[in-house]
């Protein structure tokens, strides 16, 4: 699919970024790398690295310079660099916006100035807000939450600007809860990571809030397929899409497979006081991508977390 396609990739050694671009990689594309290294980290691009087809830069997205250097010859351009935490951005809302908004906004301008033929943009379903409506679909009312939230929101307008202004093929993929191998355990990470990190060091996972709330959490590698997909869809010019897997499950029921399914014992779910930022119940609607990408989830939360359960043990065994 994506043989002698030349592909920048920014964000590229974070969760996301490093998966879609071993992928890439795989399909005979020629990526080019860039992260500023704040979540990434140099061992998730350990195999891109052995290809001779892949080159790494440690730049930032809000460098426009260094951007338009880099994009040149460039066909397909994925963004997936991001000041990813809601609790973060809270606490620091002028570097959210510097890096979602005006890092997006040098993205948009280097690729016209470039002539990229496409660019695929990971927004959020953070943009959608508390608003009671489920599932969440495109054409409901967006009322974002936090500071990261309104960003993706900004970012998103900026590439449906451009496409309608200048012409950019430009698809904004709105990501539910993304979990799977390589997502950072810090306390700014998905819930998933931090619960599977928990466990395994014999500690009770904190559910903050009642447990009821809930995810549609989303395996990474129907992430990457639906990048896969956007990036050579034409029909996709312009628009914003949810990409989940289309089946909630709440924060409760989630921990507790999480627990059995780990085989470790002895623990118990602890709960804590509900966030600021925090939304109560997230259900992706998927129809649209079904009908503009031919997308449909391979994996529900229990297979992808079995999955991503078989690495991390596999990850264990390795530093033991």
């Amino acid at each position: 699919m994506y043989e002698g396609k030349r592909v920048l990739v920014t964000g590229a050694a974070g969760f996301i970024g490093s998966n879609l671009t071993d992928e890439l990689l795989s399909q005979g594309a020629t990526v080019i790398g860039i992260d500023n290294m704040f979540n990434g980290r140099m061992g998730n691009l350990a195999l891109a690295q052995k290809n001779p087809n892949f080159t790494f830069y440690k730049t930032d997205v809000r460098d426009y310079d260094r951007l338009l250097y880099l994009m040149k010859d460039i066909d397909i351009v994925f963004h997936e660099a991001a000041f990813t935490s809601v609790p973060q951005s809270i606490l620091m809302p002028e570097l959210c916006n510097s890096v979602n908004v005006s890092g997006t906004l040098n993205i948009l301008n280097a690729a016209r100035i470039r002539d990229v033929e496409k660019i695929v943009f990971a927004s959020s379903s953070s943009v959608y807000g508390d608003t009671p409506t489920l599932p969440k679909h495109e054409k409901m009312h967006l009322d974002p939450i936090s500071p990261y939230g309104v960003a993706k929101y900004a970012a998103e307008a900026y590439m449906v600007s451009y496409h309608r202004v200048y012409g950019l093929n430009t698809t904004s993929l709105r990501y539910f809860n993304v979990f799977g191998p390589r997502q950072k355990d810090s306390p700014y990470s998905g819930v998933i990571a931090i619960f599977i990190a928990r466990i395994f060091e014999h500690k009770n996972p904190v559910i903050f809030g009642d447990g009821t709330q809930s995810r549609d959490f989303t395996y990474i590698k129907d992430v990457v397929r639906a990048n896969l997909l956007a990036g050579l869809s034409q029909k996709a010019a312009g628009e914003v899409m949810n990409i989940a897997a289309g089946k909630p499950i709440s924060l409760q029921e989630l921990t507790e497979i999480m627990i059995r399914e780990s085989g470790v014992d002895g623990l118990k779910i602890e709960y804590g006081p509900i966030r600021k930022g925090d939304i109560l119940h997230s259900f992706g609607d998927i129809k649209k991508a079904q009908q503009i990408l031919s997308y449909t989830a391979e994996y529900d939360v229990i297979s992808g977390f079995q999955e991503y359960l078989n690495y991390y043990k596999t990850i264990i065994l390795q530093k033991q």
